[in-house]
């Protein structure tokens, strides 16, 4: 299956005006390992939509980003929205593995660009929208997802008046 969501703004000429580019989506199937209720490690298949080669980026469902958000023990780090809803999560993510984080585990089917000289990277869970995201801090692809969450935080409001009206 392959989506395009509108792509990061770039200066076209010079006369510094952008131009609109669009960004493919794949979908792909990922293994999240966490514990069950008793205790025991379980491997599952889940959906998630990826960037072509070179892309920084991963769209999961929103009960992954809820797992993973809630691992994540390291409260200094997260942001908050506006209504006070926590709204991020920073994340490690191994390169030489493809895995987000020890466990809950998200491993990822594709190699994202190594963004330092190590083998781990820092990335962003963004918990908004009907997906949440995952972008690797640092790239093109973080500050569109940036933009894009700003974006659809900003709009709820008139969103919800269209709703009512």
């Amino acid at each position: 299956m392959l989506r395009c969501i509108p792509r990061v703004l770039r200066p076209s000429s010079s006369i510094g005006l952008a131009r609109p580019t669009a960004r493919s989506l794949h979908h792909v199937t990922g293994d999240f390992l966490n514990y069950d209720a008793e205790g025991i490690l379980v491997s599952t298949k889940v959906p998630m939509f990826i960037g072509n080669p070179g892309a920084t980026f991963v769209l999961i469902t929103t009960d992954i980003g809820r797992a993973l958000h809630a691992a994540s023990h390291d409260e200094d780090k997260l942001t908050t929205s506006l209504s006070g809803k926590k709204t991020a999560a920073q994340l490690h993510f191994s390169m030489t593995r493809s895995i987000l984080a020890l466990l809950p585990r998200l491993h990822i089917p594709m190699n994202f660009p190594c963004q330092t000289d190590s083998n781990a990277s820092l990335a962003t869970l963004h918990l908004t929208g009907n997906m949440h995201d995952i972008v690797l801090d640092g790239t093109p692809d973080a500050k569109f997802f940036e933009l894009a969450n700003a974006s659809g935080r900003e709009l709820q409001g008139a969103l919800d008046e269209l709703k009512n009206g």
